[in-house]
């Protein structure tokens, strides 16, 4: 369920396991009220008939309220922090790992708008960090314990414990 993995999202946002802490940010943090919607959409689609238009309503909220374009289809890991919660775009078939961090303006989907999303999009490991302005775009994959610097612009593959950088991306960092 979803929704478990939600409260996996805001202790990873707090670093706390105390209720209070949880609860205020739950209420007072928008990047929480984005996740939240995001995954209440995530269990919306599995509900048959109904759920896959309450799911849409959801996406089209996320779009008007938070600025950004979240596909409820999307595979996020639990523990995913999403900080300043505008202007992100995570397309229906990327597949995010556990523990990431998504800051404002990233883009997460296809290269080629000819070409179906499916098939197409990142596949982003575990304990990445995608900073402000960073695009990911089209089948690339991301390993585990990447950081892709702010304004950067991803179209290869990149090795786990690097970091890179640039239009397009390079590794400037490789700690493996």
């Amino acid at each position: 369920m979803s929704l478990r993995k939600f409260y996996a999202d805001v202790r990873a946002a707090t670093k706390s396991d105390l209720l209070l802490i949880n609860i205020k940010w739950f209420l007072l943090n928008h990047s929480m009220h984005l996740l939240f919607l995001y995954r209440l959409g995530q269990d919306l689609y599995r509900v048959r008939y109904i759920g896959k238009v309450l799911g849409y309503i959801l996406e089209y909220l996320i779009r008007v309220v938070y600025s950004s374009d979240m596909s409820c289809r999307a595979d996020i890991g639990e523990g995913v922090v999403i900080v300043h919660g505008h202007d992100i775009v995570i397309g229906a078939d990327v597949i995010i790992g556990r523990n990431c961090k998504i800051f404002n303006g990233v883009t997460l989907g296809n290269k080629d708008i000819k070409k179906s999303s499916y098939g197409n999009q990142p596949v982003i490991g575990d304990n990445v960090v995608l900073s402000t302005g960073a695009k990911v775009l089209g089948k690339v994959n991301l390993g585990d314990n990447v950081i892709v610097g702010a304004n950067s612009v991803v179209v290869k593959d990149v090795p786990a414990d690097s970091v890179v950088a640039g239009v397009p991306a390079k590794i400037i960092r490789d700690n493996q």
